[in-house]
């Protein structure tokens, strides 16, 4: 704040000073006129003499003053602790105040001026020096620094500063170093040192750079072909095809692309590894969560847990072994791709050789061979006999539960029988009924007679359809006529003569037959249709008039309400109100 500067003493202050005062004179002043007191004349006891009112008054203000805590005043009131000005903020954005003072100028080599704590000199180009904190009686009362800070620039490549926080020395381009307050960096061509609490860096540009922190360091070596850096999380190590990586306690190294090796280092039952040595085929890897371990060398693959053991030999021989003394079930399978398999276990048992297959499970029984097969299933309440594929193929399948019975001696004959329906089926004639439901028939080659609840159709695969369900009905003679018919409308088509398209909702027609056209809509009062012979003729009527045309209008008549219109070689000649409706035929 520039300007006389202004005193304020705070109000606490105030009132401890007064209470000090007052109780320094108020005790002995009473004590004193306690002990000037004469006791009154006379023999026996003598009795303290009662204060007076102003006494007792003066005694209580007194000791009510000494209860009084008193708070010192705050050595610096405008100090702000960082954390509250990084929260509140600062609208202080420069270094001291101006200098306050008279101004003093030496001239001369060098050129000094000053004022207060600043000072200036100058000797261009040698040497320019700024300086502020100069010792000054004043300075207190303006906030400047209480030490000098000095910064100068002589011979235009050394800059110097000396400064409480601060300590610069630069020969440009060579050499720099620098203070900051605790931390201390010196750069001399290609080496650079910094020193700081706790912190260190080393470099020798381009051959290392190196430094160290509280929790770990780094090391860099471009020619080395090597970068490291380490801190007590993680840490990352490479030396040309060598790496290191660690993160946490799980640490992954190894030399590309030769080997590889991981150990994720748990020490709570859950520890991971793995090695991989691609040139030999060789993987390993082993989790102690489950006790598994896995090794592959070439085309073998061994994999072991607490539960079962498999050993492989791709792509010929496979293995599996259970282990019930620990956990596992007593089980084995066998695999000599592709001519044998056998596996087991306490549900079933398979065993499978060229053109032979048997399964058996606690509730079925399956074989099947090239001759004669079997298949028993839900503890024998289904069965399927076939006999074949090398001779002609006869089955029997049976459903005791659901009442099915079905037999085929292919391919003459099959047959079908169940409580919902009964089915038969000859090379050149069959029938399929489901009881009360439905009914087909097949007669060779593709001529099939359905009906059922719905409707029925009768096809003659692929040319005729014909049916109807429920309001619907089709015809197709493929591929020159279609017709299909429901309450919505009807689309008829006898291609390429005849096509016609009726909108049931609408009332709505529209019918080709060769060069004639037939049009007709719903409209108010009732139906307007049009028919035309193209290109010789054309009539049309509507609730309120009719046309008539021959030759597209070479000479034709229109009506409607009062208004008409009469055309010779196509030019109109109206009566009465324009008839627009007649027109736009």
């Amino acid at each position: 704040m520039s300007g006389a500067t202004r005193f304020a003493i705070p109000a606490g202050a105030l009132a401890a000073c007064v209470a000090g005062v007052l109780l320094t004179f108020a005790v002995p002043a009473a004590a004193q006129r306690g002990a000037g007191r004469r006791p009154p004349s006379g023999g026996g006891s003598q009795e303290p003499h009662a204060p007076t009112p102003e006494e007792e008054e003066e005694l209580h203000n007194a000791y009510q003053r000494a209860s009084e805590p008193e708070i010192a005043p705050p050595k610096d009131p405008l100090l702000v602790s960082p954390e509250i000005k990084a929260q509140i903020g600062s609208d202080f954005s420069s270094g001291p105040p101006s200098p306050e003072g008279s101004l003093h100028r030496t001239w001369g080599f060098p050129y000094e001026e000053t004022r207060g704590d600043y000072r200036l000199r100058l000797a261009p180009p040698f040497m320019l020096e700024h300086t502020r904190g100069l010792q000054d009686p004043s300075q207190k009362l303006y906030g400047v620094p209480q030490q000098e800070d000095t910064e100068g620039l002589y011979g235009l490549l050394y800059y110097r500063r000396r400064s409480l926080q601060m300590d610069v020395d630069t020969l440009f381009p060579l050499f720099w170093h620098v203070r900051d307050q605790a931390a201390y960096v010196t750069v001399a061509g290609p080496v650079v040192h910094r020193e700081a609490p706790g912190e260190n860096d080393n470099w020798l540009a381009p051959l290392f750079f190196a430094g160290g922190r509280p929790t770990g360091g780094y090391f860099h070596s471009p020619l080395l072909l090597t970068t490291s850096h380490w801190s007590a999380e993680k840490a990352f190590h490479l030396t040309g095809p060598f790496f290191w990586d660690r993160t946490g306690t799980d640490v992954d190294m190894g030399v590309a692309p030769l080997f590889f090796h991981g150990d994720n280092g748990s020490i709570d039952g859950n520890r991971r590894t793995y090695t991989l040595i691609p040139e030999l085929l060789f993987y390993h890897s082993s989790h102690e969560v489950d006790s598994s371990q896995t090794t592959v060398v070439g085309p073998v693959i061994s994999q072991t847990n607490e539960k079962r053991s498999i050993f492989d030999v791709a792509p010929f021989f496979f293995h599996i072994q259970g282990k019930p003394e620990t956990g596992g079930v007593p089980e084995e399978h066998t695999t000599v791709f592709p001519l044998f398999h056998y596996g087991r276990d306490p549900d079933q048992s398979l065993f499978v050789i060229p053109g032979y297959m048997r399964r058996v499970t606690k509730t079925s029984d399956t074989m099947l061979s090239l001759l004669y097969s079997n298949a028993q299933t839900r503890n024998g309440a289904t069965s399927l006999t076939a006999v074949g594929p090398i001779v002609p193929l006869w089955w029997n399948y049976r459903d005791t539960d659901l009442g099915v019975h079905a037999w085929a001696a292919a391919p003459f004959f099959y047959t079908s029988d169940s409580p919902a329906g009964h089915d038969w089926l000859t090379p050149a004639i069959g029938h399929f009924v489901n009881y009360g439901l439905s009914s087909t028939w097949y007669v060779f080659p593709s001529f099939t007679l359905s009906s059922n609840t719905h409707g029925w159709e009768n096809d003659l695969h692929p040319l005729l359809y014909l049916g109807r369900n429920d309001e619907s009905s089709h015809t197709v003679v493929a591929p020159v006529f279609w017709d299909f018919a429901n309450p919505k409308g009807r689309t008829t088509v006898a291609f390429p003569l005849y096509w016609r398209f009726a909108d049931g909702q609408d009332d709505t027609i529209t019918q080709v037959a060769a060069n004639t056209v037939y049009l007709q809509k719903r409209v108010a009062g009732g139906t307007d249709w049009s028919f035309h012979v193209a290109p010789l003729f054309s009539y049309g009527e509507d609730p309120n008039g009719y046309f008539w045309n021959v030759m597209f209008g070479l000479a034709g008549y229109s009506r409607h309400g009062a208004a008409t219109q009469t055309r010779v070689f196509w030019i109109p000649f109206n009566g009465g109100q324009q008839p627009q409706q007649a027109a736009e035929r």
